[in-house]
């Protein structure tokens, strides 16, 4: 199935999630009916205020337009059941058909799945162009657990991105953290040099190791999304990344709905964040292209 797609699209932002909104309005009945303790903690954590945003299809695609967005990932999750991410599969299977035009689809992946190349196959027929968001350890596994060797093969085959979770090594604690080794990342990379690798939250600030020349080439297929970064970092990142690993390697992402800015920010947008990388990273006419939109598109398969 071909892209739904115009190359020419400027705003594309490669990380957000979705949920239908029976899940929204009752998040603690959904956790306990598929047994996902983890996605509740983060997004009910106890004695903290949420940060997330419940927001229905309707008010996402409102506010992709009130910034121009024309396009936005629909990141799948890294559930504890593996009917979950089934489930989830099912929500973005009919969400990019009713609308092709605004989401693209990324699968959600468990290695207890009892077939995950049949549910992947299944996905790639539905027009799923990507896997993620991923964190294996969460779901008691690594990337080198042999069934999720499998799926990054199918990935590596149909020329589909993945989106992995990076928890930074020495950041701040916070409900739910579970560590990401960036060893593990590197062995993924050295056993397959092929598959594109998409590091959220500005991968950890593992993008910085891109400055040592020994392991600049194993490398060379990593990218990194810039979801939640103002929850962890200062400003001045933007322009860092750029300056380190090329504009060509950084993607604009949101993590909508979860609200970014929470000192300013009641309700998620997209408008918020777009605006202030634009004015903090001081991007040139083709930074700007290549970071909103057109490096996720030059990874998608053709």
């Amino acid at each position: 199935m071909g892209k739904a797609y115009n190359k020419a699209i400027l705003i594309v932002d490669a990380h957000t999630h979705r949920y239908p909104e029976e899940v929204s309005k009752d998040p603690h009945a959904f956790a306990a009916r598929q047994k996902e303790t983890h996605w509740l903690e983060l997004v009910e954590p106890t004695g903290k205020k949420s940060l997330q945003g419940w927001v229905n299809g309707k008010r996402m695609i409102s506010d992709m337009k009130a910034a121009n967005v024309s396009q936005a990932v629909l990141q799948g999750w890294y559930w504890e059941n593996p009917a979950s991410c089934i489930l989830q599969n099912d929500w973005h299977a009919q969400w990019i058909s009713n609308d092709p035009e605004k989401f693209i689809g990324f699968a959600s992946i468990h290695p207890d799945l009892g077939q995950p190349l049949d549910e992947l196959k299944k996905r790639h027929d539905q027009g799923f162009q990507g896997i993620g968001e991923c964190h294996p350890w969460v779901q008691g596994s690594s990337p080198r657990n042999q069934k999720w060797i499998s799926c990054m093969k199918f990935a590596c085959e149909r020329g589909w991105p993945v989106t992995f979770h990076v928890t930074e090594p020495v950041g701040h604690e916070y409900p739910g953290r579970v560590p990401t080794p960036f060893r593990d990342f590197l062995w993924l990379a050295q056993e397959l040099p092929d598959l594109k690798i998409i590091l959220a939250h500005a991968g950890g600030l593992f993008p910085f190791y891109e400055l040592n020349p020994k392991l600049r080439p194993l490398l060379k297929n990593f990218y990194y999304d810039l979801s939640a970064c103002p929850l962890l970092y200062e400003h001045s990142l933007y322009r860092k990344l750029v300056d380190v690993v090329g504009v060509g390697k950084i993607l604009w992402a949101t993590d909508y709905p979860l609200r970014i800015f929470p000192v300013i920010q009641k309700d998620p947008d997209f408008l918020t964040f777009k605006n202030i990388i634009k004015q903090e990273a001081m991007l040139s006419d083709t930074e700007e292209s290549a970071i909103f939109g057109q490096n996720l598109l030059s990874l998608l398969p053709c």
